[in-house]
């Protein structure tokens, strides 16, 4: 079904990773195939190159041939290939072209031109499939990150690929979306699709793999099939940069409480044109210096409670205290610094060193004391080789680490 011969790829900062280089591989018919590896160890370009994103969207340098069912990808127009192919990103966001459910399963038979009622088939059908009566009628904003993904996997379904790609699909999900997700791919598995999926999340996946591609530095160190990959020890897994469901606590220090407390008191937001609240705290008490996890499923309101917390809501209501000051608005602002789910709204400047030092700009210090700090949280975070590429072109968990980078060195009190 699929085969690269010889594929290598860059986006043109060398430096910047992500790439690929003289890649060989062949999945067949009806195969499930994980892409697995550190970040910027290139599963993104390989998931772009089969759906034809590279090279018809994303531009660089491309040598070789990746074949789709015999037919070169780089030759075949892209609204053939999104007949052929299905893709469900990191960020289900970034695949959303209309503003309600209904119009969003319609919109890519609409756009490949299928008869009107043969649409409405496709989407009765798929409705039922998945289980997702409860979001028709919906508008996309409204929905949590694990309903977006819902629809997302729905809107591919409902095209009817015999390929279908997802990148990091379970990256901002709870454990309830993600054996629904589960489930779609052992659905997909039955009907003979092949699928290829970029995962970090390793546990979720075990029983429904077939095989898999371990890549670093944009090759392809292991291939393996789903038995032989099962006999790495937790140890073997982390020293390749991989997660499974058991995490490492050695390296975390004990946090240093304070005697002083973050207070909330009838602390609540409701969205515009919503009928309940989305976030209500009658009190809570949180001690200052200490790591606090907010735990939910989708749609809990911990992204709404964060946002709240560091003032970027306006209409938020409620009581919130900070070193015995109640805090308003521009106070909670200029105290706070959040990292959000999708980075891409944060990274604004021409480089990654650029990106920490905006962060620092209000502090004291010459410039090169700020750049001599900056430095050193990039080393940190192991980012250092990364300081004079553009942060867009990194791969998403890069990204993820330059905008912690910009919030350590912000020095704001409260991070999120």
């Amino acid at each position: 079904m699929i085969d690269f011969q010889n594929v290598s790829f860059s986006y043109g900062e060398e430096s910047s990773g992500g790439g690929i280089r003289n890649v060989n591989l062949t999945i067949n018919t009806g195969e499930f195939v994980l892409l697995t590896g550190e970040s910027g160890c290139g599963k993104t370009t390989i998931t772009r190159l089969v759906n034809g994103l590279v090279p018809h969207y994303y531009e660089g340098n491309l040598e070789g041939d990746v074949l789709l069912d015999g037919k070169s990808v780089s030759d075949t127009p892209l609204y053939d290939l999104a007949a052929m192919v299905g893709s469900v990103f990191q960020n289900p966001k970034s695949q959303f072209f209309n503003v309600d459910t209904d119009s969003e399963l319609a919109f890519a038979c609409e756009n490949l031109g299928y008869p009107q009622e043969d649409i409405l088939k496709r989407i009765d059908r798929t409705v039922s499939d998945y289980h997702i009566e409860d979001l028709m009628g919906r508008s996309v904003f409204a929905l949590s990150g694990g309903e977006k993904q819902k629809i997302a996997c729905a809107s591919v379904a409902a095209l009817q690929p015999f390929v279908i790609v997802m990148d990091e699909p379970t990256s901002n999900l709870d454990m309830r979306t993600i054996s629904y997700l589960k489930a779609i791919i052992h659905k997909w598995k039955k009907e003979g699709k092949t699928v290829i999926i970029a995962e970090h999340r390793l546990y979720w996946l075990m029983d429904v793999v077939d095989r898999v591609i371990y890549m670093k530095n944009g090759r392809i160190e292991h291939d393996l099939t789903i038995d032989d990959f099962r006999r790495y020890s937790v140890n073997e897994l982390h020293q390749m940069g991989l997660r499974n469901s058991v995490s490492s606590t050695d390296s975390l220090c004990a946090c240093q409480w304070s005697n002083e407390w973050i207070k909330f008191k009838d602390f609540r937001f409701t969205y515009k044109n919503a009928d309940t609240e989305a976030m209500y705290i009658d009190t809570l008490s949180i001690p200052k210096g200490a790591v606090v996890g907010v735990l939910g499923n989708n749609g809990a309101g911990k992204t709404t409670f964060g946002r709240c917390l560091c003032g970027l809501e306006k209409s938020a209501k409620g009581t919130l205290i900070f070193g015995n000051v109640q805090l308003v608005r521009k106070k909670k602002i200029r105290l706070s610094y959040i990292v959000m789910q999708d980075v891409n709204h944060q990274l604004f400047t021409e480089s990654v060193l650029d990106e920490v030092l905006l962060s620092m700009e209000k502090q004291e210090g010459t410039a090169v004391e700020k750049e001599a700090t900056a430095l050193d949280i990039l080393q940190r975070l192991k980012l250092s080789k990364f300081k004079d590429c553009h942060p867009m072109s990194l791969s998403g968990g890069q990204k993820q680490r330059v905008a912690i980078a910009s919030a350590l060195a912000s020095k704001k009190k409260i991070l999120v």
